[in-house]
Formats: C-alpha cells, structure tokens, sequence
C-alpha cells in the first residue's frame, strides 16, 4: 500500500547524446519539492526491461526519459503485462515528435513542474497486430528518410536534413501494391508510402494536421506513386505546413478508427522510429487507452 508519493524516472543515458545526465539533479530537486520519492531505472543493452514491473503498485506515476522510441518500447511494455500507470515524458530523443505534439517543454525543469502540476489525461493508443505505438506507424520511403537520415545532420540542420536525405531517397523508391480495408476508404493500389498518425507529427513535420490525441481516430495519409514528381515542391509545402492532401492529389487523407494493410511482399513497418511487424498488419485505435501526465 502507497504511504506517501512515489515516481520512478525511467532514463536512456544516451539520448539526445546524453543530456540527460546532466539533468538529473534538477529532476532531483523538483521532485521533491513536490514530495517526491523518486526511484531509477537505467536503460541499458544489458538490462532486463522487465524489473520495471517490479512493485508497480507502489509509484503514482514513471516518468520517461528518452526519444519516441524509448517511450514507445515503454509503454508496449505496460500494455503487454496489462499495466496500467500513468507515464509523464521528458524529451530526450533527437526528433520528440509526441514529446512535442503535447507541447511538453525541453528545459526538463519547466517539464517536470508541468508534469507535476497536472491531471492525468487519457488519449488515444494505436494498436498494429500485437505491438502499441503513441505516434505514428508507417510504411515506406517515409520511413526509409526517417531511418536513413545522418543524426548529426538533424542536430545541425534540423528539417532540411530529412528533406535533403528525402531528395537522395527518392531516386531509390520502389512501388508498393498494397490493399487497404477501413471503414472509410478501402482499395488496392500502387504506394510508395503510409503513415497512420496517432499524433500529428513524423519527422518534426506535422503533416496530421486536424489529428487529435483523445478522438478515438487515426489520421491516414497514403502517398501515391505521383508523388515522387510532387516532391520538390513538397519539400517546401513541409517546411511551411502546407496541408499536403489539399495541394496535391497524390495523397489521399482519411481518419478510421481501424485499418488492414495486405502487401504482395512482406514489406516491414516502423512504429515510432522502431522497426515494427511485417505486411499483413491490422491497425486498432484503442480510444483513451493511454494515460499522460503534463497535457493541458
């Protein structure tokens, strides 16, 4: 039984090249000025991910440290041993898309009191097969640029590195044959690329522009073998937010609830950065299926 309040920070010594262990002092101090007991757990190659678990009951709330993909090994973690806690975000990772999304600060003071101050909100939780994602599940030369683009590049030059790397990648992009069942929108064509957004962003560029995080709906955009023509333009249409689906009529937007990819070939997706199952995947919206603190 809890007698008094208790968090665990969960952290990846490595993120956002180890910024976080510079910060672990302030997330100290902040904590318990609020009365705080804060526990670790330090992510490492050797580590058994499971002793997490341990003693669940007894922490109000984990406190994750780290990029999408450390949040999103996380929360798979919770979800596939039937957790059910809490999790605040300090971002740490090189793009933070929902870190952003939820407009969680970066100075981990500012993140830690905002957290602190909050009430936990329930939002949406993607499901594809058996593994959970908190942002975005996708297929294709999206992916590709997401996986392929120079670290240090980001770091220097933000979005114009996906878009330069884009650029290079798309002289490679191969077709995908793809049949797609929702409620909203079913066929068989020809992709070079989906991304089915929980939140709003890939990338750092927000292309889900209308997706909301608690309205128990997937915003899907399907980009079409045309596209590949689109692109210089869209290069700039990304970096001004331009609303893609209204300009060019190589993506096709819809939101669903649920969505079935089948592919000619076993083609892998990538769930928040990571790499995710193989074609044939179902894609389930679990409405509020994740609790968050630090959301306003």
């Amino acid at each position: 039984m809890k007698v008094e309040k208790r968090a665990k920070l969960i952290y990846n010594p490595v993120s956002g090249g180890g910024k976080i262990l510079k910060d672990l002092d302030k997330i100290f101090k902040i904590y318990q000025e609020f009365g705080y007991v804060i526990d670790i757990f330090r992510i490492s190659k050797d580590c058994v991910k499971e002793d997490v678990l341990k003693n669940i009951e007894l922490y109000d709330h984990f406190l994750i440290s780290g990029g999408d993909g450390t949040i999103n090994s996380f929360v798979n973690l919770l979800k596939q041993n039937n957790k059910d806690i809490p999790i605040g975000i300090l971002p740490a990772g090189t793009a933070n898309d929902f870190a952003n999304v939820i407009e969680m600060p970066k100075d981990v003071e500012e993140a830690c009191r905002k957290i602190l101050t909050s009430k936990e909100k329930e939002i949406d939780l993607g499901r594809i097969n058996n593994s959970f994602f908190i942002n975005i599940a996708s297929l294709g030369i999206f992916s590709t640029i997401s996986q392929t683009t120079d670290r240090t590049l980001i770091k220097t030059m933000g979005k114009l590195a996906y878009v330069l790397n884009g650029i290079k990648e798309m002289t490679k992009v191969k077709k995908i044959k793809v049949m797609l069942e929702s409620d909203q929108y079913s066929t068989i064509t020809d992709v070079i690329s989906i991304l089915v957004f929980n939140g709003r962003s890939a990338g750092n560029f927000p292309l889900a522009y209308n997706a909301l995080l608690d309205d128990g709906y997937f915003d899907v955009l399907v980009l079409k073998p045309d596209f590949i023509g689109d692109f210089p333009e869209m290069s700039t249409a990304l970096i001004t937010k331009t609303h893609l689906e209204k300009k060019f009529h190589s993506v096709k937007y819809f939101k669903t609830k649920y969505l079935k990819i089948v592919g000619v070939d076993n083609y892998i997706t990538d769930i928040d950065g990571e790499t995710g199952p193989s074609l044939p995947v179902e894609i389930e919206c679990i409405h509020k299926g994740l609790k968050v603190l630090g959301i306003n």
